[in-house]
């Protein structure tokens, strides 16, 4: 591989024993430096992306990198063959990077991440397929916006990117990609998209540890379908069939899917369950087609439609995904292909004793890195801190079988906080107050602390160049500061309804969701996904507003949630809005203990109306979903008149 001299700006091409190096992930720019224009320095900085390019190295350097890799210039695209082996190499370049440094250049640092006005999850960045595998396969990710100050790291922000990206916490917290279904990894790639639409397939090769050429121009759905293809090569996990059409067709299809965007609806499809099947569990490709062994139960016996399961389970509720098929002579098609139906009762099977032993995919490897120096750096905003253990804030540890405490006092308050190493082997740690931080916690890079007088300390452990090295930076931010509100991490809710954001009949419209949803996510046709926690007190329920449109004074509140494991509603109308409460005051109603709404919350009904316009109520309805799709439950409504 070739990387980028961090001084110099010149490239060195590197077969073994490849050095330490940082690794860029960012958005492409217009006046991107090719790899040609960086053999010449006077040709490249008349490009804007120049600047990317020297702001990108002068990070590197301040943490003792000589060495970066920046995909714009480190890879000679006018070879074929080189673009081919560095597309199958992608995801092992990020991997071994000892750092990955993600350039949100439409971000600004000024605001939190949990602000909602922080322009963070509404980043290009979040949006682009092959950004997926850099956020997914290095060892530590340091965001830094459009002036390259620090925005977080992806351990410290990692609530945040699971509620942009849909990617499980547990993924940033160190379990491997390879223990979810492929149906659960091809939804993250879901709502990306690729400047080429063969892209779509191409970045998800490492996700998936398959390879094979990238043949530009062959189209998205081919190149797609060539990437399911290798997958099932290695793979005999039926969620890869998992998957609806966002749009209704009367289409007949194969089993396949053609592009990501089709696993939408699948985040919670788990693994098939091969021992069930036994030897019938592989399947693979004729020159007629998938061969796959499939339970088939007819639809009804005067039609051929039949509902084949997969033998695959939602991690939400425990049902049987299945798919329809119709036979046409000898051959089956897949129908109604933006339907995955769902089924309590696992699919009957006939008397299937042997059993199939797999090989399992080797683990990936990871570059060993053994850590025994840490540095403590105060920041400028603590630096109305002092050390009093030792006399300067900056202190290393680099004896192995030492143990130090550094002890930070604030010349301005009471405040104190404890920085505390260990370099003995095994238990190497470095630790803020209670939080532990190991050596072997890869993935943990940052710790918080709330001070007496309401502000916290914020401890990032910065990657540097060196493998044996660590520089802890200690950044204060005040209680004052409005972004301390967004400081502590939340845990993503399992739970969520689909409700529609206009109401046609009334006339309204979704204005506002109360307390607000991060987790929520717009859908095509008119739909929302509305999350609400069943763990968290306080977050268990949530209220909608409605407002016309129209010139009309009515506003509309549904209040929806769980109250232990069982779902709830009510609907509130109020005829004039200038003398109607807020959504807050209407939240608390049902939230306080006397609250005048409370027993409506605690009677668990699904069902609700309210008084609407002059002849007619408003009735809503929560109803369990019926198909795989977000959420747990879908809320409709329709306008009855009155008798």
């Amino acid at each position: 591989m070739r990387l980028l001299n961090t001084k110099t700006l010149k490239l060195e091409e590197f077969f073994t024993d490849i050095p330490p190096y940082a690794i860029l992930s960012h958005t492409w720019e217009k006046e991107e430096v090719t790899f040609k224009d960086i053999q010449n320095p006077i040709t490249a900085r008349l490009k804007a992306g120049y600047a990317k390019i020297k702001n990108a190295c002068v990070r590197a350097r301040r943490y003792d990198f000589r060495w970066i890799w920046i995909d714009t210039c480190c890879i000679n695209k006018e070879s074929s063959a080189e673009l081919s082996e560095a597309i199958n190499s992608m995801y092992q370049y990020y991997m071994d990077a000892a750092v990955c440094y993600v350039y949100l250049s439409d971000v600004s640092a000024e605001l939190h991440p949990r602000n909602p006005n922080s322009r963070f999850s509404r980043s290009r960045w979040f949006s682009r397929g092959w950004t997926l595998q850099e956020l997914l396969a290095p060892q530590y990710v340091v965001f830094v916006d459009k002036e390259w100050a620090s925005i977080g790291t992806r351990w410290g922000l990692r609530d945040v990117i699971s509620a942009i990206t849909s990617i499980p916490m547990q993924v940033f917290e160190g379990r491997h990609i390879e223990e979810y279904s492929i149906a659960q990894r091809m939804s993250w790639a879901a709502s990306r998209q690729t400047t080429r639409p063969e892209d779509e397939a191409y970045c998800l090769m490492g996700i998936f540890s398959v390879s094979m050429p990238p043949i530009y121009g062959e189209g998205g759905p081919k190149a797609f379908m060539r990437l399911q293809q290798e997958i099932i090569k290695i793979s005999d996990d039926r969620s890869i069939f998992a998957w609806a059409s966002p749009t209704h067709s009367d289409e007949a299809r194969g089993l396949l899917a053609r592009s990501p965007h089709e696993f939408l609806a699948s985040g919670d499809v788990e693994a098939s369950d091969s021992g069930t099947i036994g030897l019938k569990s592989s399947f693979s490709f004729g020159n007629n087609g998938l061969h796959i062994h499939l339970p088939l139960a007819r639809v009804n016996s005067s039609s051929p439609l039949y509902l084949a399961s997969l033998h695959c389970q939602s991690g939400r509720d425990g049902s049987y995904v299945g798919v329809y098929l119709i036979k046409e002579g000898q051959r089956y098609y897949r129908v109604d292909v933006h339907d995955v139906p769902l089924s309590p009762f696992p699919p009957l099977v006939d008397d299937m004793q042997e059993v199939i032993v797999t090989e399992a995919l080797p683990p990936r490897p990871i570059l060993p890195r053994s850590i025994h120096e840490y540095s403590a750096k105060l920041l400028p905003s603590a630096r109305h801190f002092s050390c009093d253990t030792v006399p300067s804030p900056t202190f290393s540890i680099s004896r192995f079988g030492m143990h130090e405490s550094l002890v930070y006092k604030s010349r301005n308050t009471r405040d104190s906080f404890t920085i505390a190493y260990s370099s003995y082997p095994p238990d190497m740690y470095w630790k803020l107050g209670d939080e532990t931080l190991r050596n072997d916690d890869q993935m943990k890079d940052m710790a918080l602390q709330l001070l007496e007088d309401g502000g916290y300390i914020s401890v990032t452990c910065e990657v540097t160049g060196n493998h044996s090295q660590r520089i802890l930076e200690i950044d204060y931010i005040s209680e004052k500061d409005p972004e301390a509100a967004f400081l502590e991490p939340k845990v993503p809710p399992h739970s969520g309804f689909i409700v529609e954001r206009w109401l046609v009949g009334c006339q309204s419209t979704l204005a506002e969701i109360y307390p607000p949803d991060p987790f929520g996510k717009q859908l095509d046709y008119g739909l929302t996904y509305v999350t609400v926690s069943d763990t968290v007190k306080g977050e268990s329920f949530r209220v909608l507003s409605y407002k016309s449109g129209n010139g009309g004074r009515e506003i509309i509140y549904i209040a929806l949630g769980f109250e232990g494991l069982e779902p709830w509603l009510d609907v509130v109308v109020c005829e004039d809005i200038q003398s109607s409460e807020n959504i807050e005051d209407i939240w608390k109603s049902y939230s306080d203990i006397d609250g005048s709404r409370t027993q409506k919350r605690l009677s668990c009904k699904t069902s609700a109306s309210d008084y609407f316009g002059r002849y007619q109520d408003l009735n809503v309805v929560l109803e369990k979903r019926r198909k795989l799709q977000l959420g747990s439950h879908v809320l409709s409504y329709k306008l009855v008149p009155l008798v």
